[in-house]
């Protein structure tokens, strides 16, 4: 990235008679941080250059910094331009050069003077006046630190659901102190994973009925508990003698009713004197 932008264009003209000097007239040039030259800074646009006057070397000087420098021009259906214009246009640049502070915070012929505002991170190449804070600030000379909840460049980002919102770096959005619960990751946008809830979505989910109807928040079982399974979180085993969903059902006659499957209810050691099947709850 370069901050602060000078630059040159050289291109080939022969003259005003010349094809090649038509298809330059109404050029324009962007610095922009993406190839898109819409979201970018119009450095420059043509509308006063004519044959005779282009010059063979282009100079201009854009106070802002981005990553691209993009050469445009165009000739669109239904609009009539000025005489001396081409019908079409082509580039027939022969180099362009790009002169900027390389490294952010400074400013002057040599990039040498810091920006006088200490969290300043690009200022006018020339005057120094501050033109974008460093993340985490904001306002006319980024004396205003972001406030709760916010961060980033210009402090146009909002925190994620961090456990303190105090504690979310006014830099990177990093919840320092951890995730809310129902989220994780370092900014604590993202949901917890099926089956996981709680502060960072470090809780595993119970034997839910359905895991996809696992509370990210509290592990609670929205739709109750699979079979040999209680509770709102549905991590504590039937008590001795019940089975089935949410425990509801009743074992029959076991012979130990400690043998009782806390699942489908089947006596694992047999049943009682006079009864039979695998509940044990028929008469013999």
């Amino acid at each position: 990235m370069i901050n602060n932008e000078k630059a040159a264009l050289y291109w080939h003209l022969l003259g005003p008679s010349s094809e090649y000097t038509r298809n330059f007239l109404g050029f324009s040039v962007y610095v922009s941080n993406t190839t898109d030259r819409l979201q970018g800074t119009l450095c420059y646009k043509d509308d006063n250059f004519t044959l005779d006057t282009i010059p063979a070397v282009f100079y201009t000087t854009c106070p802002v910094h981005g990553q691209y420098v993009i050469y445009y021009n165009e000739r669109l259906p239904g609009v009539t331009y000025p005489r001396g214009y081409s019908d079409s246009v082509r580039t027939s640049l022969c180099e362009v050069e790009v002169y900027g502070c390389p490294a952010t915070g400074y400013f002057g012929s040599n990039c040498s003077v810091p920006c006088s505002d200490v969290n300043c991170q690009y200022c006018h190449i020339e005057t120094g006046t501050c033109q974008g804070c460093k993340p985490g600030y904001k306002g006319h000379r980024c004396e205003m630190v972001c406030e709760g909840g916010t961060y980033g460049a210009g402090c146009k980002e909002t925190c994620g659901t961090c456990r303190d919102v105090n504690q979310c770096s006014i830099n990177n959005g990093t919840c320092l102190t951890g995730c809310d619960a129902a989220f994780k990751g370092d900014l604590c946008k993202t949901v917890c994973d099926r089956g996981s809830y709680g502060y960072d979505c470090k809780e595993i989910c119970g034997h839910c009925r359905d895991v996809n109807r696992c509370s990210f928040i509290t592990g609670t079982c929205l739709t109750g508990c699979d079979a040999g399974y209680q509770g709102n979180l549905c991590k504590t085993s039937c008590d001795s003698g019940s089975y089935g969903y949410d425990c509801n059902e009743t074992c029959g006659h076991c012979r130990d009713v400690n043998q009782c499957s806390n699942i489908n209810g089947t006596c694992l050691t047999g049943c009682d004197a006079n009864y039979q099947g695998n509940l044990c709850k028929t008469c013999e």
